[in-house]
């Protein structure tokens, strides 16, 4: 039964037939076969991405080595394997570290040497494949948990966390960071999940700049290092946990602080210290002129480059939203609780009789947050259709 895919890649044509016939003859996979660097790329790019990648050394053009580092970098997951017909300390270790490869076979390499090394490569190809969709859906489990817990505890916190992620998104696209798009969003949507701790009048009495006692003072400062400590349970969100908790350091910080300053701060962490400031100045000031004019007034707080970059795309994308909320009915539709569905994405806020924010807009409907918006009507503490998101 066939196990994967396998591609061969060897200049000399009898050679490239022999191990064909030999994996061939037991039924490892669908095999594809490439006489050089170029054409395995091709087959890569356009046609298949291998289980396991085999490829001699001495080939005209780009070598085996260099291959499979093209390879690594195009196709991470497959695995790879270096056949060669002379080999010496130096190829093998210079192999070893740039090519990451899973074996290193000699020609000529006999037959049941070479069947079992494909053998084991498929394994450890399924094992890898396997724990990583394990992890994913632990890890996206254990989000959508945290996620719905902040939604149900504070529809405040939920609100913001939801802007954050936003501005954060977008800073980090100005920022040419989208290999790291997902880590920047999810710890901007995890910045406030520490925040559940904090009775939601303290919250809103922090958020509106108000004068706060040493007591509330102390329990707000709490909050990235209750969230640290929340997130650092869940398998691979180690990063997001560290710039959780680092999300308050200044960048020009006293050296006697205690709390890492410029570069030694993560970066994501630096990040969300501009966007936790910008969002929390544009909740009591009128205009984002206004709120990057506080921030500037304090700037050493901010890593400059990055602040920079905001200053300069963050009006254009404020002004932007701006221009969407005064179209109200575009892209979206009025239904009532009985056809609320999960999945659905909020258009509106959903505000209780007395003003008061329940659901933030662009939340997405959940079974929790179902149930609960359908218990909040059943009690009349909602009396207005809701607004969901609609292609338009």
């Amino acid at each position: 039964m066939a196990d994967g895919t396998i591609l061969i890649v060897d200049d000399e044509v009898n050679v490239l037939s022999s191990l064909s016939r030999t994996l061939f003859e037991e039924d490892l996979g669908e095999i594809y076969t490439a006489k050089d660097a170029i054409e395995a790329i091709r087959i890569i790019r356009e046609e298949s991405i291998p289980s396991v990648i085999i490829s001699d050394y001495h080939m005209p053009g780009m070598n085996g080595i260099d291959l499979l580092v093209k390879v690594r970098e195009i196709a991470p997951d497959t695995t790879r394997v270096l056949l060669t017909g002379a080999a010496d300390l130096g190829m093998a270790l210079e192999a070893v570290n740039k090519g990451n490869i899973f074996r290193f076979l000699l020609k000529p390499c006999p037959s049941e040497v070479f069947l079992q090394a494909v053998k084991d490569s498929l394994r450890y190809n399924q094992l890898i494949l396997g724990e990583r969709e394990l992890l994913s859906k632990t890890l996206n489990g254990s989000i959508k948990v945290m996620i719905d817990i902040l939604e149900a505890q504070s529809p405040f916190i939920s609100s913001r966390a939801n802007r954050l992620r936003k501005l954060a998104h977008n800073l980090a696209v100005a920022l040419n960071m989208q290999d790291k798009l997902w880590e920047i969003e999810l710890a901007a949507l995890l910045s406030q999940i520490g925040a559940v701790t904090i009775p939601q009048e303290l919250l809103l009495k922090n958020f509106q700049g108000k004068e706060l006692l040493d007591g509330e003072r102390e329990m707000i400062n709490s909050i990235p290092r209750m969230g640290r400590q929340l997130i650092m349970n869940i398998p691979r969100l180690e990063s997001i946990a560290e710039a959780v908790g680092d999300q308050s350091c200044t960048y020009f910080a006293k050296s006697d602080s205690g709390s890492p300053s410029g570069k030694d701060i993560p970066v994501i962490s630096r990040i969300l210290k501009i966007v936790l400031d910008y969002d929390r100045f544009r909740g009591n000031l009128l205009s984002s002129v206004a709120a990057i004019k506080m921030m500037k007034a304090r700037e050493s707080d901010y890593d400059p480059q990055i602040f920079e970059v905001f200053c300069t795309k963050v009006l254009q994308i404020d002004e932007q939203l701006a221009y969407y909320a005064t179209k109200p009915n575009l892209g979206e539709k009025q239904i009532y609780i009985d056809d609320l569905k999960t999945g659905m994405v909020l258009a509106r806020d959903v505000v209780d009789r007395n003003g008061i924010l329940v659901v933030a807009k662009d939340t997405i409907i959940t079974e929790v947050l179902q149930y609960k918006l359908i218990n909040y009507f059943r009690s009349q503490a909602l009396v207005t259709p809701l607004f969901i998101e609609v292609d338009s």
